[in-house]
């Protein structure tokens, strides 16, 4: 009789969907056109984002305030 598995933790799940994600990831860097698009699509998402940024920024009343803490990695 074949053994019945017991269901994936939270935390198994997480790690394969992050080993898949790792491995799109190495997939787009090793394609020059994907990666010069995937470049592009970010720039336009990070205006975009900062946009939204300077408007809740400015509802809140702190307009002066800066934001970091955001790393970009680098192509091999």
């Amino acid at each position: 009789m074949a053994e019945i598995a017991s269901p994936k933790t939270d935390a198994e799940w997480r790690a394969e969907q992050d080993a898949q994600t790792l491995a799109e990831a190495n997939v787009i860097l090793s394609d020059d056109k994907r990666l010069k698009a995937a470049k592009k699509a970010a720039t336009k998402l990070a205006k975009n984002a900062a946009d939204n940024l300077a408007g809740l920024l400015k509802v809140a009343g702190k307009l002066n305030n800066t934001f970091e803490g955001m790393r970009i990695l680098d192509r091999e």
